[in-house]
């Protein structure tokens, strides 16, 4: 069985980290992490080994999530690198940092690349995971890689340089969302709804609405029409939200979030 370590234990990795844990595809014996400043915390809450630097964590496993942020990325991998053999697989998930980035870094074409974009809902099993594989990745280890996302999420491969994009819409997003559920409850709770209602109220129904429209394949226009009744309440509601510029505002906001990915990986192109 191969040895997996994460290199970064932020909210990403250990979303990451659960996710894996919780699919059962690998056991917690060969999970391995390394925090400066929440690898205990970590290691203790997911009985998992705790190891003492970077470079520990590289020669002790076979697949290596680098969880860091992106402004200590190359740093990191500065410290790793010689001990990168063509054995090893990096798996990268930091907006604005390319697979050819980690190759140029590592100085070692024959280097094992995964870039991945998980969200915070991988901790509970309901996120989502883009990835893609640099070409010296084997079929075999394609199939490891596939099924495992699988088991901790809605899984896409997709081309590379969709990754600003897949940021915009999954990375980013829950944010945005979660922004919407506490505008929703605070709504509510100007209203006199206690606010642990509210937020019951307003999280299963962004749960179900979310489950509603992968289920049943319809455009969600389609859906929202349905809960317009002639005259109704929900109407005047849409309106005002059309009126306010709702949906100029979410797709503002989200290309927005891509211009500043692309801005980041222009930096590292650079650097």
């Amino acid at each position: 069985m191969m040895k997996l370590g994460f290199i970064g234990c932020g909210n990403m990795g250990e979303a990451f980290l659960k996710g894996i844990i919780n699919s059962e595809e690998v056991e917690t014996k060969n999970i391995y992490v390394y925090d400066k400043l929440r690898g205990k915390e970590v290691a203790d809450r997911y009985s998992v080994t705790l190891l003492s630097n970077e470079l520990a964590i590289v020669e002790e496993c076979d697949i290596i999530f680098l969880a860091v942020k992106p402004n200590v990325y190359f740093d990191v991998i500065d410290k790793i690198k010689d001990s990168v053999n063509s054995s090893k697989i990096i798996v990268a998930m930091a907006p604005g940092i390319t697979m050819e980035n980690i190759l140029d870094e590592i100085d070692n074409r024959n280097s094992k690349i995964i870039r991945t974009m998980p969200n915070l809902p991988l901790m509970v099993q309901e996120g989502c995971i883009a990835y893609a594989f640099n070409e010296n990745i084997e079929e075999e280890e394609k199939k490891f890689f596939k099924n495992l996302f699988e088991r901790i999420g809605v899984a896409i491969e997709t081309k590379e340089e969709l990754f600003d994009a897949v940021i915009g819409a999954s990375g980013s997003s829950p944010a945005f969302m979660f922004m919407f559920i506490e505008a929703l409850a605070d709504a509510a709770v100007y209203e006199g709804l206690p606010r642990s209602d509210a937020y019951k109220l307003v999280g299963q129904t962004l749960v179900g609405c979310g489950k509603l429209f992968l289920e049943s394949g319809k455009h969600p226009g389609e859906l929202k029409d349905s809960v317009c009744s002639p005259g109704g309440t929900t109407i005047v509601g849409v309106r005002y939200l059309e009126e306010a510029g709702f949906r100029g505002a979410v797709i503002k906001a989200v290309t927005e979030t891509i211009k500043k990915s692309k801005e980041m990986s222009q930096n590292s192109n650079n650097n």
